[in-house]
């Protein structure tokens, strides 16, 4: 399943190419009547480095459009995601002027801010030469994406697309066992177990329960789990930017996290990635899962998703004691410090982020979730968006956009490290190589040694 998702990426980024600019043309009006000279910097080039994803395809599908705006060429590098980590850090950390903009996300910025390898947005937004206020309307974003794009009060990225965390259900097994759809964690537990009994008693072996990321890196610890954090009260740092994970509410949460997996879910839980867990769901070989709450749009293509087309749901994160709380990761793009082309560069964020390319590439591309209230409200996006799991994923994701969701984690250079850390310790907590309460402490007294600057907690 994985190569054949990557071979659909594939495939649909070849024919974005070569198609993209047919079948999408916003009308130049939208940019021609603002305050900004867009030809200003006619001649010029800019470098992009990408990484292989929906959000990728959709600018390279547009870029023509922005060439012929401006007369700006624009240069693409696109590698698949680790060989993109990887140049993303060389190119930044080494001071290297060959890319101007770099796709990045909150947590990524966070690395390279302290070396000066980002460049605060702030001027730029404030610039009339370079960007029509009105035009752009900053407040259009959800308040959130935005949030958790700035350091220290300055802004380093431009959010393009945001994910916040659901459960998804096959409604029909849920149906069958007369389970009721789980509000909590205890209540997904107990799911499982009412799903398990009756995939026994009738001979079912095929089907998981329940499943979820498990391998070590941040985008594990980022999505279930650290929203499960947040929902029962804990938190990486304290607002001294001191250790507070080590709480008896947290110790509990993940000790009931781990046996839910370990009693319900996949036996190679600790090599499992976001793209495994939707694959197994798609195929119809997990009950229930928990991920980024805009898969509503491949889980309801015919073309991907037979096996489940009408037969899933959605409903929100487990709800602890501090209510429902999701984390999220979003998708952005971020200008190099290094870049001998600053403002040109600056004109292509502006561009790609504005509201026509936006709803553009919601439209035409399925970029989902758009990160500006306007996109995600607009009416053919909200007749789309509402087909999606029986009608029950689009009011979910709004929810997640305008109160559930936020991101989770303490602004620190050093988030990826200690959510690897977390997460090595919650797979140990799974085999039961050591206790939760072992687990969390060490995870705790690890975190001493990763807190995150104070000026940036302040």
């Amino acid at each position: 399943m994985k190569k054949l998702y990557l071979s659909l990426v594939t495939f649909t980024v070849v024919l974005f190419m070569f198609f993209g600019v047919a079948f999408a043309q916003v009308d130049k009006s939208a940019f021609e009547g603002t305050k900004v000279n867009w030809k200003q910097f006619e001649g010029e080039s800019i470098s992009l480095l990408l990484c292989n994803h929906p959000m990728q395809a959709t600018f390279e599908a547009l870029i023509g459009q922005f060439e012929e705006l401006t007369g700006i060429k624009v240069n693409v590098l696109t590698l698949p995601e680790q060989q993109f980590f990887e140049r993303q850090t060389a190119v930044l950390t080494g001071k290297s002027p060959e890319f101007d903009i770099v796709m990045s996300s909150p947590m990524l910025n966070w690395k390279f801010i302290p070396g000066g390898a980002l460049e605060p947005l702030n001027a730029y937004l404030e610039d009339p030469t370079l960007t029509d206020a009105e035009f752009y309307d900053i407040n259009d974003f959800f308040p959130m994406v935005i949030d958790a794009s700035k350091v220290a009060g300055n802004l380093y990225a431009i959010p393009y697309q945001v994910e916040a965390y659901t459960i998804y259900y096959r409604s029909d097994i849920l149906d069958k066992y007369g389970v009721t759809p789980p509000e909590t964690l205890d209540q997904l537990y107990e799911a499982a177990q009412k799903i398990k009994a009756g995939f026994d008693a009738d001979g079912i072996t095929d089907i998981l329960p329940f499943t979820s990321r498990g391998i070590k890196g941040a985008g594990t610890a980022n999505s279930a789990y650290m929203s499960l954090v947040a929902s029962y009260g804990g938190r990486d740092f304290d607002e001294e930017g001191n250790p507070a994970m080590y709480t008896p509410e947290i110790v509990a949460m993940s000790d009931l996290w781990t046996k839910l997996i370990r009693d319900f879910g996949p036996k190679d839980w600790s090599v499992l990635d976001w793209y495994d867990v939707k694959d197994a769901f798609i195929a119809g070989k997990a009950a229930m899962i928990i991920d980024a709450d805009h898969w509503g749009a491949e889980l309801d293509d015919p073309a991907i998703a037979q096996n489940i087309i009408g037969k899933w749901k959605a409903t929100h994160v487990p709800e602890g004691p501090a209510g429902i709380k999701s984390n999220i990761w979003a998708w952005s793009i971020a200008m190099n410090a290094a870049s001998e082309h600053k403002k040109p560069a600056w004109l292509f964020m502006e561009w790609a982020s504005s509201k026509p390319i936006m709803l553009e590439a919601s439209l035409k591309y399925n970029n989902q979730t758009p990160v500006r209230n306007s996109v995600w409200n607009n009416e053919e996006i909200i007749e789309r968006t509402s087909q999606w799991g029986q009608g029950t994923c689009r009011p979910l994701v709004t929810k997640n956009l305008e109160e559930y969701a936020a991101l989770r984690w303490t602004p620190n250079p050093n988030a990826f490290a200690l959510s690897e850390i977390w997460q090595e310790q919650l797979q140990r907590i799974w085999t039961q190589e050591v206790s939760a309460d072992d687990a969390i402490k060490e995870v705790q007294n690890r975190a001493m040694r990763l807190k995150p600057p104070l000026d940036w907690i302040k």
